[in-house]
C-alpha cells in the first residue's frame, strides 16, 4: 500500500514541477490607455467599460439624494466618454452591446428616478414624440467612429493607407461604388457582421440612427490625398499665404523652402521673422500647428 501511495505521489510531483505551456502574445498590456493584448482580444477593456457601469450604478444607488440634474451629468461626463474613448477601436459583440444598452437604460431610469417598470422606449423617442431623446451605446459610439476614421484619413502617414485598403475592401465586398451604397447596404447587416470592417460599422451606425453622412475619404483632389512634399512644393510655387498663430498674435505666413527630409518647411511672416514649421501630423507643441494642418484650418482666427 505504501508502494502505491510513494508512487502516487511521485507522480504527482512530476506534474507540479511541468512547466505550465505558455502561449506568447495573450498577457494584457495597455497600448494608449486600451487594455488589449497581441491577439486581438479586448475582453478587458469591455469588462474594464462594464465594471464602471456597474460601479456608476452602485454609486447613483447609494446617493439616491442626488438631484436628477446632477445624476444625468454625472453619467455624461464619466460613462460617455469611457465607451466613447475605446469604442472606434474594439469589436463589440452584439450580445455584449446589449447588455451595455440595458445597463445604461436602468442607469438612467435611476437618475431619473423612474419606477424599473418603465419602459426603455422612452429613452429612445425624440422629444417631440414625448421622449427623453437620451444617448445611448449607438448614439455615444458613432461620432467617435467616425472622427477616427477621420483622423486615420486626414494625415500622409501609415493610418492612411491602412484605411485606404479597409475601405476599397468594404466596397469590393459589398458591391457599393462610393459611402452612399455602403451605407444602404451596410443597414441589411447585423451588428457583427458589419463589426469586422470600420468603414463598414461606421456605416451601419449611421443607418441605425437614421443619419446619411457624404464623404469621399480618397478623392484625389483632397489636400489629405497630397504627399508631405508634393503639399510643401505647391504651397512654394503659388506662394499661398496661411493665417496662424504667432507669440498670440494672428499672422499671415509664407512657405519659402522644405527639407531635404520633407519633415518641416522654412516659413516666413509678413514682418520679415522666419521659423521653422512641421509637414505632417498633428502638432505637439503650444507654438505652431503642422503646414498640413494650418492649410486643412479655416483662414479666419
Amino acid at each position: 500500500m505504501s508502494t502505491h501511495v510513494e508512487t502516487f505521489r511521485n507522480q504527482i510531483q512530476g506534474h507540479c514541477q511541468a512547466d505550465l505551456k505558455v502561449i506568447h502574445g495573450q498577457s494584457q498590456i495597455r497600448l494608449l490607455g486600451i487594455r488589449y493584448n497581441m491577439w486581438l482580444d479586448s475582453t478587458a477593456q469591455r469588462r474594464y467599460v462594464m465594471d464602471g457601469i456597474t460601479e456608476l450604478a452602485c454609486f447613483l444607488r447609494k446617493n439616491r439624494d442626488l438631484s436628477i440634474e446632477n445624476s444625468l451629468r454625472l453619467i455624461e461626463c464619466t460613462l460617455a466618454p469611457l465607451l466613447a474613448f475605446s469604442g472606434p477601436v474594439l469589436i463589440w459583440p452584439d450580445k455584449e452591446i446589449q447588455t451595455t444598452h440595458g445597463s445604461l437604460c436602468k442607469m438612467q431610469q435611476g437618475a431619473w428616478q423612474m419606477s424599473p417598470n418603465t419602459s426603455t422606449a422612452l429613452f429612445t423617442f425624440l422629444e417631440d414624440q414625448g421622449g427623453l431623446k437620451i444617448k445611448l451605446p449607438w448614439a455615444i459610439i458613432c461620432p467617435a467612429v467616425w472622427g477616427h476614421l477621420t483622423r486615420c484619413c486626414q494625415f500622409d502617414a501609415g493610418t492612411r493607407q491602412l484605411a485606404e485598403i479597409t475601405y476599397k475592401d468594404a466596397l469590393e465586398k459589398h458591391g457599393c461604388i462610393g459611402m452612399k451604397d455602403l451605407q444602404f447596404e451596410a443597414k441589411f447587416l447585423t451588428w457583427d457582421q458589419a463589426s469586422q470592417n470600420s468603414f463598414v460599422f461606421a456605416c451601419h451606425l449611421t443607418s441605425t440612427l437614421g443619419i446619411r453622412v457624404s464623404w469621399d475619404p480618397f478623392n484625389p483632389a483632397w489636400i489629405a490625398s497630397a504627399a508631405n512634399i508634393d503639399l510643401a512644393q505647391a504651397m512654394i510655387t503659388t506662394k499661398h499665404l496661411v493665417h496662424i498663430q504667432y507669440k498670440k498674435d494672428w499672422k499671415w505666413a509664407q512657405t519659402m523652402e522644405v527639407t531635404a527630409e520633407v519633415k518641416s518647411v522654412t516659413m516666413r511672416l509678413e514682418g520679415g521673422d522666419t521659423f521653422t514649421m512641421k509637414t505632417e501630423g498633428q502638432d505637439t507643441t503650444p507654438r505652431y500647428p503642422t503646414l498640413r494642418e494650418a492649410i486643412q484650418r479655416p483662414s479666419l482666427p
